[in-house]
């Protein structure tokens, strides 16, 4: 029993920092997008989950920078080849040639500073209805483990 609550409490932990380092993160203009596509492999994977600085400068982003922009209703996440007038050439490190289209200011998102492979997965699993329903399930039973399973006495350590 000590074992099992001893996991309860390191779970909730994780929830919580987590959950704190998200929020924090989306305060500061950092945003997660799932990578759907293999155009940026080997360097991002798909279903990874790629971290966007959404506040770094157009204008500070150099060619060799992967950045994120949309495209009609799509995101994508490329590297700048060429910086032109008009805006920023980029190629995913997978394609054999460089984007068709220039990436203008109004399409840019943000810089890319970081990419977690297979959390991308995860956060899809949850979009789904399943997903949802197995996600809040799992948060309702780990807290309702922690609070009926751990008696009050214990949880106050003197």
């Amino acid at each position: 029993m000590k074992i099992f609550k001893t996991i309860i409490n390191i779970i909730l932990t994780l929830f919580i920092i987590v959950g704190i380092s998200v929020l924090i993160a989306y305060i500061i203009g950092i945003k997660p997008y799932v990578v759907m596509s293999g155009s940026m492999e080997p360097n991002i994977k798909v279903g990874s989950v790629s971290f966007v600085n959404t506040r770094y400068p157009y204008e500070k982003i150099q060619v060799g920078d992967v950045i994120a922009f949309k495209r009609e209703s799509i995101f994508a996440t490329h590297r700048v080849v060429e910086i032109t007038e008009e805006g920023f050439k980029t190629k995913g490190d997978a394609n054999n040639v460089a984007d068709g289209k220039i990436v203008p200011e109004e399409e840019y998102v943000g810089k890319n500073i970081l990419s977690i492979p297979k959390i991308g997965y995860i956060i899809q699993a949850t979009q789904t209805k399943a997903g949802k329903v197995i996600l809040i399930t799992t948060i309702v039973f780990i807290l309702a483990c922690a609070f009926f399973v751990i008696k009050p006495e214990e949880k106050i350590q003197k």
